[in-house]
């Protein structure tokens, strides 16, 4: 096991041929995934429980050959991602893109991080949106069969929709400068932040909804809704495009404060 540690994070600089890195970074990229779902299903499903209470969904309709099926779209998800990841860095390292590797300060790093965030935010409440057109709906079938989500489905997507994603960070990274430590950063970000919203799960204190700032970070139920009731509440990290594209789900906030409160609402 400790060998297998070791190869996987021997190249960290990405100096070996493409096929080398990208085996690495595949297996980096999984392995750092199934910590995360692995960690959050451990201490909100099972064995810990520590948020019983707070289950949105009263009735568990997720059983383990689902969550299986699940873990192994999403696998096969950060594959791809992965060998995006791969591609774009190579292409960096030649000059071919706007990714850098040598640090120039914390705040040109923390303010790409931002950007990068903000406007994956927005590329993905438009993109998530238009799968669910009909034309387009059954590229994004797959994921919505999690209709009571666990960790493991934070990536359980069809290849076409994972190839939708992965053009967000082609197109960032070929227009807006940034440090290749500042694309892990975000992809660590947005693999947290994916977990947190398909854990089945409220985390988030009652009193975030009524704060001026946080009030705009979407929450667990926010997403459980969506996919629960399969329209409606498509943003990722902020609340504020369902609220411009008028896809808001009214009760949102008034499931989310009972859930939050008194473990969850039984509709």
């Amino acid at each position: 096991m400790s060998d297998l540690l070791n190869y996987i994070v021997s190249d960290l600089t990405f100096q070996l041929p493409f096929s080398e890195s990208f085996i690495q970074n595949a297996l980096l990229n999984g392995l750092i995934y199934f910590l995360l779902a692995g960690l959050f299903y451990c201490l909100l499903w099972s064995p810990f429980q520590l948020k019983k209470n707070n289950r949105i969904q009263v009735k568990v309709t997720s059983t383990f050959t689902k969550r299986t099926i699940e873990l192994l779209h999403s696998l096969s998800a950060v594959f791809i991602f992965a060998l995006v990841d791969i591609m774009l860095i190579k292409a960096g390292q030649a000059g071919y893109t706007k990714v850098y590797f040598t640090h120039t300060g914390l705040l040109p790093f923390l303010t790409s991080v931002s950007l990068m965030i903000l406007s994956h935010d927005a590329y993905f409440y438009w993109s998530h949106r238009l799968l669910h057109h009909p034309s387009l709906y059954r590229f994004h079938k797959i994921h919505h069969k999690s209709t009571d989500p666990s960790p493991f489905s934070a990536f359980s997507f069809h290849p076409v929709e994972t190839l939708t994603e992965s053009l967000f960070y082609v197109l960032f990274c070929v227009t807006i400068p940034i440090h290749v430590d500042g694309i892990i950063t975000w992809q660590i970000i947005q693999q947290i932040d994916n977990c947190i919203l398909h854990s089945g799960y409220e985390i988030y204190p009652s009193w975030l909804t009524s704060n001026p700032i946080l009030k705009f970070k979407t929450t667990s139920t926010h997403h459980n809704l969506h996919h629960k009731r399969n329209k409606g509440n498509y943003g990722l990290y902020f609340t504020w495009w369902d609220k411009i594209g008028r896809t808001w789900i009214e009760d949102t906030d008034d499931v989310f404060e009972e859930v939050a409160k008194r473990g969850y609402k039984n509709e």
